[in-house]
């Protein structure tokens, strides 16, 4: 009897070893998917981004080869005309890199005092500016998105001082 239970222990204690060590082995491989899968999160957010800078890009491509005035038909009235744009200064738009009223020179100087910016000041933005930007969202806590919207002017202007 006494034998019978003995034996009854040790191969108990033996199925109980492969046991563990079967959940040991799924655990590891567990881990291992999801070290994969996070990787591959980080690849296709790096790939989103990557693709809304090349819409970005294009949308401003377009704008540019737009008709112009004299190409386009008359207007029916004055009153129907939108007011023009100051001069130096940015339009809000959403396909562009800068979304509030604001001269680009200032943009690029105030950039340039907050370190993050090492091209002329020239008042074009381009992608040395858009660059800066994304830089300078990234180092302050912002969606680095590389727009200048509200929040980022907000931020940026106090190098201006």
């Amino acid at each position: 009897m006494l034998l019978r239970l003995l034996s009854v222990l040790v191969l108990a204690a033996a199925f109980s070893g492969c046991a563990s060590t079967q959940m040991k082995s799924q655990n590891e491989q567990m881990e291992s998917r999801m070290t994969d899968l996070e990787k591959n999160l980080q690849a296709k957010d790096a790939e989103i981004v990557d693709l809304q800078y090349q819409v970005k890009d294009l949308s401003s491509k377009v704008d540019t080869t737009k008709p112009s005035e004299s190409d386009q038909a008359p207007q029916a009235s004055a009153d129907q005309a939108e007011p023009a744009a100051l001069p130096g200064v940015a339009e809000i738009s959403s396909g562009q890199i800068v979304r509030v009223k604001v001269n680009p020179e200032k943009i690029q100087r105030a950039l340039k005092a907050a370190g993050v910016y090492t091209g002329r000041v020239d008042g074009k933005i381009g992608s040395g500016t858009k660059q800066a930007i994304v830089e300078f969202q990234k180092s302050h806590g912002l969606k680095a998105d590389g727009v200048l919207g509200k929040k980022t002017w907000e931020e940026l202007k106090v190098y201006l001082k």
